[in-house]
């Protein structure tokens, strides 16, 4: 996903090599919503009728190839735009393994007391490569050119490829915990059970606000924080004061600091195993005030120094990504025994849906570099919603379907063991 994720940082050199108009480049940065939202049944289905090794070897290639096709786009030749167009199409539909198969993966290969760690780890995977491409994509586009850092993507999207296909077995020898090898229901079924689940609905809409806003929010950063309020795209700094005003490092460490959130909340949600909710409560809570933070520091009503700006916006993220693999485990727990691909899945289109919302308002022109006073007003909007997803989550009526049925079993196999001495 970090391949489409810092298309914004080289939109001017884009537009000069290929003759690109704006609206063109936000339809770059949309495919991956879009796309998501548009595909996301048949994709569930896909990964219940063939599973996790498969799902993940094919969508490698999907991968490898999207990101090859962008590399034959010649400068100067605007037509050949399209396939420019196909290969981010196919980048794009990468996106719903990466989304749907994290929960499922961890079911699989890890035990209990380890899944909600793995779950992070594999969600937030994904972050640590927006980490990378915020610093790494706009310093060789401007460095060498655009066709380099597409042929750079391309050689490591393939060596992925290759190496899933090698090695990537579709399961461990032995069943990590009793619930790992059990049938699951049925597709069509799982989709009725689901729309159903009062308690899911409730947590899916909340995390779809919550993991959606921050997602798009992220459109309008870099025109809310624009070359006239002091902020820059650089990323070479020769002091701190370039460090705090630069938009690169700002997506960077954001982004970094919410894979630290992530994993930490992983490794409490194992040890505290039936508390998904209330740490969703405190962390969510705390993202929401940090995000009024930022607002207030952007609008003025506190220090709107860049140091201010930069921490408010850091820690809102750190804490946010943190909810993002407990949603996950929560979403299968209340949801078993619907397979978790699907449950993640419906979780994930309504983040993609809250994402498509911000870049619709984009589409529409409501705001632009020219105006950037008008993008401030999502600042608000962006701070509302994570009071909003809170209070969904209230609602919210836990319960561990999947983990009581590996008690039970676990208690089952000791007791076992103890008349069998």
């Amino acid at each position: 996903m970090y391949l489409e994720t810092r298309l914004s940082h080289m939109t001017y050199m884009i537009r000069c090599a290929c003759s690109l108009s704006y609206f063109v480049l936000l339809i770059f940065a949309a495919y991956g919503p879009i796309v998501f939202i548009v595909l996301i049944i048949p994709a569930m289905w896909f990964l219940d009728r063939f599973g996790l090794n498969f799902t993940v070897i094919i969508s490698a290639w999907v991968l490898a190839i999207g990101s090859t096709i962008r590399c034959f786009v010649p400068d100067g030749h605007s037509w050949w735009i399209i396939l420019f167009h196909i290969g981010h199409i196919m980048i794009a539909f990468v996106g719903l393994a990466i989304m749907m198969c994290p929960p499922r993966l961890s079911s699989v290969w890890f035990p209990p007391k380890q899944r909600a760690f793995a779950t992070a780890v594999t969600t937030l995977a994904e972050s640590m490569g927006i980490t990378i491409a915020f610093l790494a994509l706009p310093y060789i586009t401007k460095k060498y050119s655009i066709h380099t850092m597409l042929y750079i993507q391309a050689e490591m999207s393939i060596c992925v490829a290759v190496l899933a296909t090698i090695y990537f077995p579709p399961k461990p020898s032995t069943p990590p915990s009793p619930t790992a090898d059990q049938e699951r229901v049925p597709f069509l079924k799982s989709m009725k059970l689901l729309l159903t689940n009062v308690p899911f609905l409730f947590l899916a809409i909340s995390g779809g606000i919550s993991t959606g806003s921050n997602m798009g929010f992220s459109s309008v950063l870099p025109i809310i924080l624009n070359p006239t309020s002091g902020f820059t795209n650089n990323v070479g700094i020769s002091s701190w004061s370039q460090f705090f005003h630069s938009n690169a490092w700002l997506g960077a460490i954001s982004a970094f600091v919410g894979v630290i959130g992530g994993q930490l909340a992983g490794i409490i949600a194992d040890r505290f195993q039936r508390k998904l909710k209330l740490l969703l409560i405190i962390l969510l809570g705390i993202s929401t005030a940090f995000g009024l933070y930022f607002s207030l520091a952007v609008y003025g009503y506190i220090s709107g120094s860049a140091v201010n700006i930069f921490m408010g916006l850091c820690l809102q993220y750190f804490f946010t990504f943190a909810t993002t693999p407990l949603y996950y485990e929560a979403a299968v727990e209340v949801t078993y025994p619907v397979p978790e691909g699907s449950s993640a899945g419906i979780l994930a289109t309504l983040s993609n849906i809250g994402a498509l919302m911000f870049q619709v308002v984009a589409f529409m022109h409501i705001f632009s570099n020219a105006h950037p006073e008008k993008a401030r007003a999502m600042v608000w909007a962006f701070s509302s919603l994570g009071a909003l997803s809170w209070l969904f989550l209230a609602f919210y009526r836990e319960q561990y379907k999947r983990l009581d049925l590996d008690d039970e079993k676990e208690k089952q196999v000791d007791q076992w063991k103890e008349v069998n001495q």
